[in-house]
């Protein structure tokens, strides 16, 4: 974990409310793991208090990426930030995804903003299907460093603009049934009840699977216990046990989390 001031390369739109900021740091490139994220420093004041956790889209040479969503004063104020210009940066933070081994195909499923993460899981691995869902085409992430125009891609949008119409869990459980459960994994990201679906489908069909827990945080390093989830323990009385979501996490096992 670092904290540096870094500077801008390119903080740039890339669909509706979505933009990819990117600097270069040598050393912090060399210890991000795919899943983990940045702690951001936002500008003065009491409406920027708090730095804004912001997930690592990919990592390229020294180039470190960001995929951020416009959500509220922070993130709209980002937005702002032009190249050449120096905001204060912690990471990375959190577990990240574990390490790929063996033949299994991954199975990414992304909500919205959720696609975050997924660009550096396929980086160095061609075996997946990534499954992406939005509520509409305009919030397609297009222009990031991933290309989304290739057979290894299944969008699907509400509203039928683009893709699917429909949920994402629904192509990603058609393309189990397909092609069969047996040498696979899940990673998922996204809104929470896309991921308790994901959950329910990975236990149906007896697939491992790994989500990464959306909850705010606001130290990124456990201090403030403001991002706890249950998750299950079986030496612990309760069956469960608090974990902050920015230190054990983000990423936990699907057959894990308690759903409230």
């Amino acid at each position: 974990m670092r904290l540096e001031d870094i500077i801008i390369k390119e903080n740039k739109k890339v669909a509706h409310d979505t933009y990819l900021l990117s600097f270069v740091s040598s050393d912090m490139a060399k210890e991000i793991l795919p899943g983990q994220f940045l702690e951001i420093k936002v500008g003065e004041g009491l409406n920027n208090l708090l730095r804004l956790p912001i997930s690592i889209h990919d990592v390229i040479d020294d180039t470190i990426y960001m995929l951020y969503k416009v959500i509220g004063n922070g993130t709209k104020d980002l937005t702002e930030y032009k190249t050449g210009a120096k905001i204060s940066a912690l990471g990375p933070l959190g577990n990240g995804f574990p390490k790929l081994e063996g033949e299994k195909e991954v199975l990414l499923v992304a909500g919205g903003i959720g696609y975050g993460p997924f660009p550096l899981v396929i980086r160095n691995n061609n075996n997946y299907k990534l499954f992406y869902g939005v509520s509409t085409k305009n919030e397609i992430a297009k222009d990031t460093t991933f290309k989304l125009e290739n057979d290894k891609v299944n969008v699907a949008t509400v509203d039928g603009s683009e893709g699917h119409k429909g949920f994402v869990t629904d192509i990603l459980e058609e393309y189990i049934l397909k092609n069969g459960e047996k040498d696979k994994i899940i990673f998922s990201c996204g809104p929470e009840i896309m991921m308790k679906k994901v959950a329910q489908i990975a236990n149906k069909y007896n697939i491992e699977s790994y989500l990464s827990l959306e909850e705010y945080m606001a130290c990124g390093i456990g201090a403030c216990v403001g991002c706890v989830k249950k998750i299950k323990n079986s030496e612990k009385k309760e069956g469960w046990e608090y974990k902050k979501v920015c230190k054990d996490g983000p990423i936990f096992k699907g057959d894990e989390v308690i759903w409230e």
